[in-house]
């Protein structure tokens, strides 16, 4: 890569991971008085069940136990990523938050690395790869309008499949996309070493451990994400296999061929323990069968890529004229995802990450290939422009829908997602140095308090996470009903000791959904208090 080009690449990677990251240093620096920021922008709610998996880890646990719901478990070697992240905030002696950030940017600059590096095995033109670049990295789709009517489409809540949105929304998103890129272009530098001299297909072995190793983090961090990504690869194999019978006889390049084999199988054996260890423990598995994330109808994502994938058809039609193994390696990838969507499982959405990477470099060729030739040269640099602007939108209303968020009113209902107060800050700091041994106390709390103990914490609550929390709409119920003052006293007290409640904490949220004031002979013995939130020890069992 020449200077020039690298020099670009590296100032588009700074401006884009620059701007995913201005919701959050906005909300840092708009912390309102008497206010603790809790360093989570987009989609909060899982946002802390990352945090609160982070914590076991810097607690020194490499076993996942569910946080979110008072049941207890011996839990199972899964979530390792962000595990190990939490193990890494103990080594550093960091905030989790910051390593969960640190993460979040090395991630995107991956991501966005091995967008380019695949741009590259796409086309020998700089101009042309650089549109492909921005296309994959922040094209999305019409949701900034449909918004208008009242419709969210997905490009608006389904971060996984969209870069640039991913780069925003977590950790494990960009970098499992990354990843996804980094073992389809290290398979493609495989088989374009098969097709050399002797001495090239020789060098093949190390590029195939690097796309095992590639793979297998790939598998631990985000398992879906192998099956694009090898569907690609699979599709240049069977497609070579197929040419060289008609021509002459002779079969698929073996050595790149093997390789591609043992990375996918390599990468399998995590994959099917989280599997094994989730449906063999009940708690997990109840946890699992409530875990259901549908696809969205096929309108729905015309809808959610918009431009991108007009695009992208006519440089689908490109790539199959053309039929490199690169060309090969997007079309497979896309088709795959596709397929994949709208199969009978119960994680159907899931298999929608990295979409917008496949499609957006399409999308830059079906531009550069088919449709600049429509204009004339004088005007091809603004429409390009406009179409890149165009394609943008969605995350440029992201950004800004989450940045006024933090500069709105202390009091509104976005607004309190991002920030704790002072005083229920403290009373986190009191509960994490409680109870140091597993299992961890239960909290019982306002729903919206429940997604913070367990992140800032370490300790369980009765209903904290739509999925997290086992048998979470009615809990979320039974917990609403406590402190609105539904239940009876007795139905209160059956409620606490089913739930093994140990610590009750009212505050802020508790108080903005209960009609009365709560006191010591109700609630227990009074352990902490700070001017606007208490936490009371359990009488009895």
């Amino acid at each position: 890569m020449k200077h020039k080009e690298q020099s670009w690449l590296i100032w588009a990677i700074l401006a884009l991971v620059l701007a995913s990251s201005l919701p959050y240093l906005t909300a840092w620096a708009a912390t309102p008085p008497g206010a603790r920021f809790t360093g989570l922008v987009f989609n909060p709610i899982d946002g802390h069940s990352y945090l609160a998996k982070m914590r076991q880890g810097f607690e020194g646990s490499w076993r996942f136990h569910l946080a979110f719901t008072p049941e207890w478990s011996s839990g199972a070697h899964i979530f390792l990523f962000h595990l190990w992240l939490g193990h890494l905030a103990r080594l550093a002696r960091l905030p989790l938050i910051v390593v969960y950030h640190g993460a979040r940017i090395v991630g995107g600059v991956a991501m966005l690395t091995a967008l380019y590096t695949l741009a590259r095995s796409l086309s020998d033109q700089t101009r042309e790869r650089r549109t492909m670049f921005l296309l994959a990295a922040v094209g999305s789709g019409l949701g900034w309008l449909l918004l208008l009517t009242g419709m969210q489409t997905a490009d608006l809540w389904v971060p996984e499949a969209f870069p640039a949105y991913s780069l925003m929304a977590n950790a494990h998103f960009p970098l499992a996309i990354g990843l996804m890129v980094g073992t389809v272009h290290l398979g493609l530098h495989t088989l374009a070493l098969e097709s050399g001299s002797e001495s090239d297909r020789d060098a093949i072995w190390p590029w195939g451990v690097a796309m095992t190793l590639t793979a297998m983090t790939l598998g631990a961090i985000q398992p879906f994400g192998l099956v694009p990504a090898f569907g690609g690869l699979g599709v240049i194999l069977v497609a070579q296999a197929a040419a060289r019978r008609r021509k002459d006889g002779s079969s698929v390049p073996w050595r790149a061929g093997a390789w591609i084999v043992v990375a996918a199988t390599a990468a399998l054996p995590y994959p099917l323990y989280m599997q094994n260890a989730i449906q063999t423990d009940p708690i997990l598995a109840a946890w699992n069968a409530q875990n259901v994330t549908a696809s969205p109808p096929l309108w729905d994502w015309a809808s959610s890529y918009g431009l991108v994938l007009i695009l992208a058809a006519l440089g689908g039609s490109a790539a199959v004229r053309r039929g490199s193994n690169a060309d090969l390696a997007v079309l497979g990838w896309t088709g795959v995802t596709f397929i994949g969507m709208y199969l009978p499982l119960p994680l159907q959405r899931r298999l929608s990450i990295g979409l917008g990477a496949p499609l957006g470099l399409l999308a830059g060729m079906g531009w550069w290939r088919r449709g600049r030739r429509w204009l004339s040269v004088h005007s091809r640099g603004l429409v390009q422009g406009i179409i890149i602007a165009f394609s943008a939108l969605t995350p440029l209303l992201l950004i800004a829908t989450a940045t006024s968020a933090a500069l709105g009113p202390q009091a509104s209902k976005a607004n309190a997602w991002l920030y704790l107060s002072d005083g229920e800050w403290a009373a986190l700091e009191w509960l994490r140095d409680q109870g140091e041994s597993q299992p961890k106390p239960v909290v019982l709390c306002a729903p919206q308090t429940g997604s913070f103990v367990p992140a800032w914490t370490g300790h369980r609550v009765v209903y904290g996470h739509p999925f997290e929390t086992i048998h979470a709409k009615r809990r979320a119920e039974k917990v609403e009903a406590y402190w609105s003052g539904e239940m009876s006293p007795s139905e209160q007290e059956a409620f606490i000791v089913r739930n093994r409640v140990q610590y009750i904490l009212v505050g802020p949220r508790e108080r903005a959904i209960t009609p009365r004031e709560w006191d010591s002979v109700e609630l227990g013995k009074l352990v902490f208090e700070t001017d606007d939130t208490f936490i009371y020890a359990v009488n009895g069992p």
